[in-house]
């Protein structure tokens, strides 16, 4: 036990709160030391009663008032003062330790205020245990005692009582989780995140992991492969930062709204900060789906090569009771590109428009109404979200609650093109008014669809899009053929009917593209063939110069296609100022080697090109240099290159607050450098350098053989074997100060480079957007040159007539698909010929896309071909269902010969193959009948009309003989011993009807059984006759009734008499 300088022994604080065993007060002393390391001494005596203290130095002056020094003096603590030589303290009775023990647990609850942390109440007498005090017992001790303890209670709560205050305050109840355990400050703000963005899937940073919790981590575990555990209160599942974009583009392609949670703060400058000890504020810092995220430009993911997904907003209004027909207006913008596609029609109940529309543009997300819409555009869209091509992302529909009304729509437009906080990125007609000028003139629907898209995709980041309306296009125009979907289909254009993949297809063949701008285009004219004579003719010359030029200037342009980025899609992720330092290098020199292309090129005057497209693409080019040279001046590309944002420039004071942070970095790195000459110094390590381990720096290295003498307050950081490595406190401080200005750098190099995108988009986007659709023109003239110097290939020959003739035409992809040698056909249709041409018997020869080929621009496969424009091509091809739109086999044919019947004029292509076979033989007899006369009598339009009713094919040629031509394609015919055939197709197109379908025969081609063929030869031959038979009799009764007229009327018609002279000799050749 201590004792003090006079030897006595030191009483523990502790024991004041005991029981006194004497009555007697000891002496204590003003200066006497408190000492609280044990509680094993027994309590002191007090001093008996009416001794006073004793007084140690001069009383203070001034300062405390008396009353408080007397206070302190009163509860000063005072060791025991030994009583004597072994002489024994006078015992106390029972009855006065019951009462000093009440008064001494009534002293401890009125000071310590019933502080449960010090009085432990399992030791406090009950009640019904306390025995009663007789009053007379009460002394003036007591009352001097009872008032101290009020003194000592004021003085306590008037130095400490907000501390009090704050700990009376009651705890807020703590929820429970699922797990029986509390939710951690994390788990609450996960929670919070979830609730504030209902139906994303959250990637939450948390340290050097992105996280999924609850249900989020259930579908990475499903769709990313990965394990998923429970941790305390949440499922979790969890993946590396730097693999984030290859598990966010997983999501994204299975059609999931993917949010990226950041923490907004960095460690450096939140332990400097006044909340270090709370938790890292996080928030939804980015959101995509599959159509709104712009992947990297040199991203190995990106393989699709003509339509990136597409975003799409639809308006639907009811022009009749049940939705039947309805006037629908849509926008779409492509954020990879910066495309926006827009229209405003009418459709029927078969929805043939819109789905043209969906055929066409291939949305991966749509945004609708959640109600309002018909049953018949719902089943539409149900149909292409089930349709998803393989390979390609999932199909995602949003919806908005309620349609803005047009008032609404048209002020948050307004708003859009007018909001001066969008200046950086505005070009010059942004800020004129223009493009709002523009906006003003859209249909209302298409007011309204552009307002909820900009209200959706601000979300995402990506509404800037629609900054420059100079780039809108309308879907359907007066210059452009519109192919149905289901002539899409059936032609080819886009996919082949086999995978649905591009090989194959019209758009493989002719592709010879070197740019994925290039190849976007290249779809485009596909899709939507020229009607304009003109325009149709300019591209033709624009191809012919290209093959037969020697200019120089044509060679190098074509030379610099090769090895360009996506330029499109380059200067669309500059403009969401997603362009990271190392792709605006890719995207400046290719830039720069287009400006510079034709730098060593002859002259224009000694180098003529005759074309006006072309000369225009030159021009543009040349016009390019000066932007590029302006941009280029003000960064370095080698550092750019190297993603250094803060010394990529080459004018320092560009961005001073860079400058600033860089010079307070060299400033902590200088004051690191003398610390280390100070730290050499008191080491006497004069060869002494700074190490680094595993990422910690600015760290010394000693070893410890040679034992020196390391200060005390350095921090050992590690050591092994051989080496001890300490960090100085005043190297700690200075490191984590350059960490301070280090991300302070960061920031402001982040900000300067976001300022230095945003002067890009404002001064220099639509030249670059410009050169850019100038190239891909070019890109597609140079493919349809390749394709024209292929081996009989001719460039079409268009005519004001309304005729259309072939010599010696080839299928296009049939021709290289197949290693045979493919048989020519011709055809002539139109002027003096018949505009409408039967095709009966076996049908393996393929159709023909010439026609198509022809109006897009590109030369044909043929000897020759001279055609009249063609205002549309109609086809209605093969049988099958469509239940999930609502359709029967029978019910889609007739709804797509009704699109054709009303769409179809003079200058229309239709081509018809077994129509009328979804029914009964006669009804479908009948209707292909019907619908032939219309075309023939009504439409007069150039139509192809396959069948395998010779009864239609020989009635109409007899009533339209200067009309309708029959035709077959060519076979040869041998029977063999056992009575079965063997047929030759010689694909060739011969005038006349075939006699036979040859049914059997294409079985016994496709592998059926033998007997099976047997059987099914006897029963056509048997059903053959019978029908026949029955043909005859209805002749035979038929003429009778006619002789029986003209005997009976002798008055009887011309008409009549031949039609009689017609039956008897069909009776006779019988």
């Amino acid at each position: 036990m201590p004792a003090n300088k006079n030897g006595t022994s030191q009483a523990t604080i502790s024991s004041f709160f005991r029981p006194s065993q004497s009555p007697d007060k000891g002496k204590r002393r003003r200066d006497s030391p408190i000492e609280i390391s044990s509680d094993d001494d027994q309590p002191s005596k007090k001093k008996s009663k009416g001794s006073s203290l004793p007084k140690e130095g001069p009383e203070p002056s001034s300062g405390l008032s008396s009353s408080s020094t007397s206070l302190n003096n009163q509860w000063r603590f005072v060791p025991l003062q030994s009583t004597g030589h072994g002489a024994e303290p006078p015992q106390a009775s029972d009855d006065d330790l019951r009462a000093r023990k009440l008064r001494h647990e009534a002293f401890k609850k009125r000071l310590l205020q019933d502080n449960n942390r010090f009085i432990d109440k399992s030791s406090e007498t009950p009640e019904q245990d306390v025995t009663e005090v007789d009053s007379g017992s009460y002394s003036l001790e007591d009352e001097e005692e009872e008032g101290a303890v009020e003194q000592l209670s004021k003085l306590f709560s008037s130095t400490a009582g907000s501390k009090r205050k704050v700990a009376q305050k009651t705890k807020a109840p703590v929820e429970i989780g699922p797990s029986g355990q509390s939710y951690t400050p994390l788990e609450l703000q996960i929670r919070k995140l979830k609730a504030e963005n209902p139906g994303a899937v959250l990637m939450v940073e948390v340290g050097y992991k992105y996280k999924f919790f609850g249900e989020d981590a259930k579908i990475a575990a499903k769709e990313l492969g990965m394990v998923a555990f429970n941790d305390r209160n949440f499922l979790v599942a969890s993946i590396p930062i730097h693999r984030r974009n290859v598990h966010l583009k997983k999501l994204l392609a299975q059609g999931y709204k993917v949010g990226i949670v950041a923490q907004l703060e960095t460690a450096a400058l939140k332990k400097v900060g006044s909340n270090k000890n709370a938790l890292f504020e996080r928030n939804v810092s980015e959101l995509y789906t599959a159509a709104t995220f712009v992947d990297e430009l040199d991203s190995v993911d990106d393989t699709e090569r003509y339509i990136p997904p597409p975003f799409m907003c639809i308006i639907e209004d009811s022009k009749s009771e049940g939705g039947v027909d309805v006037s629908i207006g849509f926008i779409s913008v492509t954020p990879s590109t910066g495309e926006v596609v827009w229209d405003d029609f009418s459709d029927t109940l078969m929805r043939i428009e819109l789905e043209t529309r969906l055929a066409h543009i291939k949305p991966t997300e749509i945004l609708l109404s959640r109600s309002g819409l018909s049953d018949a555009t719902s089943k539409i869209l149900s149909h292409i979200a089930e349709d998803s091509s393989p390979g390609g992302s999932k199909f995602r529909t949003e919806h908005f609650i309620k349609e803005m009304a047009y008032t609404d729509a048209f002020q948050l437009v307004s708003k859009f093109y007018t909001d001066k906080s969008k200046y950086p990125v505005a070009s010059e007609s942004f800020r004129a008014g223009t493009l709002l000028a523009t906006a003003a003139d859209f249909p209302k629907r298409v007011i309204i669809a552009l307002a909820q898209t900009i209200k959706y995709l601000g979300a995402f980041g990506v509404a800037d899009a629609f900054l420059e309306t100079e780039f809108f296009t309308k879907f359907s125009a007066k210059t452009h053929m519109l192919l149905a979907a289901n002539t899409l289909t059936n032609l080819e254009i886009y996919n082949n009917q086999t995978d649905y993949t591009v090989y194959g297809s019209l758009l493989w063949i002719l592709d010879k593209t070197k740019t994925k701008f290039g190849a976007r285009l290249l779809r485009s004219w596909i899709g939507r063939p020229l009607v304009d004579k003109r325009a149709l003719e300019e591209r033709m010359e624009a191809i012919q110069e290209i093959v037969e030029s020697n200019s120089e200037r044509l060679a190098c342009l074509g030379q610099t296609l090769k090895g360009l980025p996506d330029l499109t899609k380059g200067l669309s992720r500059i403009l969401y100022g997603k362009c990271s330092p190392p792709e605006l290098c890719v995207m400046l020199r290719a830039f720069q080697r287009i400006a510079i292309a034709l730098d060593d090129t002859p002259d224009p005057a000694s180098d003529r090109i005759q074309s006006n497209i072309l000369n225009e693409i030159i021009s543009k080019l040349s016009k390019l240099k000066p932007a590029i040279e302006n941009i280029l001046s003000d960064i370095n590309l080698k550092e750019a290159e190297k993603g250094k944002k803060d010394v990529m420039w080459t004018d320092e004071e560009k961005y001073p607050k860079i400058s600033d942070a860089i010079l307070a970095i060299q400033h902590v790195e200088a004051d690191i450098a003398n610390e280390l000459n100070k730290i050499r110094k008191l080491l006497k390590l004069h060869s002494l350098e700074w190490t680094e381990v595993a990422g910690d720096e600015y760290l010394i290295q000693v070893k410890k053989s040679e034992k020196r003498l390391i200060p005390e307050e350095w921090i050992l950081h590690s050591k092994t074997k051989m080496y001890e490595r300490y960090q100085p406190p005043k190297i700690s401080e200075l490191v984590e100060e350059r960490a301070r200005h280090k991300e302070t750098l960061q920031a402001e190099a982040n900000a300067g480079y976001q300022a230095f995108l945003r002067q890009i988009i404002s001064s220099h986007y639509t030249s670059l957007r410009d050169v850019v659709n100038k190239l891909a023109t070019a890109d597609c003239l140079f493919s349809f040159a390749h394709i024209a110097l292929q081996e009989d290939f001719v460039r079409p020959q268009f005519v004001d007539d309304q005729v259309l003739e072939i010599v010696d035409g080839r299928h296009p992809m049939i021709e290289v698909l197949r290693s045979d040698p493919f048989v020519p056909n011709s055809i002539d249709i139109g002027g003096v010929n018949s505009c409408c041409k039967i095709i009966t018997g076996p049908n393996m020869g393929g159709k023909s896309s010439l026609a198509l080929m022809a109006q897009v621009g590109s030369y044909v496969p043929a000897t020759s071909v001279k055609m009249g424009l063609l205002d549309s091509i109609l086809t209605r091809m093969g049988a099958s269902d469509d239940l999930a739109k609502g359709r029967s086999t029978f019910m889609v044919e007739m709804s797509e010969t009704s699109e054709i019947v009303h769409a179809a004029t003079e200058r229309s292509l239709v081509i018809l193959d077994e129509l009328g076979r979804g029914t009964s033989t006669f009804d479908g007899m009948a209707i292909a009948d019907a619908v032939l006369r219309h075309l023939v009598q009504n439409i007069k339009c150039k139509t192809l009309f396959i069948t395998h009713y010779p009864l239609v094919a020989s009635s109409l040629q007899a009533k339209f003989p200067s009309g309708i031509e029959n035709l077959h394609m060519g076979y040869q015919s041998e029977s063999r011993i056992d009575g079965t055939r063997s047929i030759i197709f010689l694909y060739q197109l011969t005038s006349g009807m075939a006699t036979e379908s040859f049914g059997v025969e294409c079985g016994r081609l496709a592998g059926l059984p033998e007997p099976l063929l047997t059987v099914a030869a006897e029963q056509s031959t048997h059903m053959q006759a019978s029908v026949e038979g029955r043909i005859k009799k209805h002749r035979i009764r038929k003429a009778i009734q006619l002789v029986n007229a003209y005997l009976l009327d002798p008055t009887f018609n011309h008409a009549a008499v031949n039609e009689l002279s017609t039956l008897v000799k069909s009776i006779m050749n019988k």
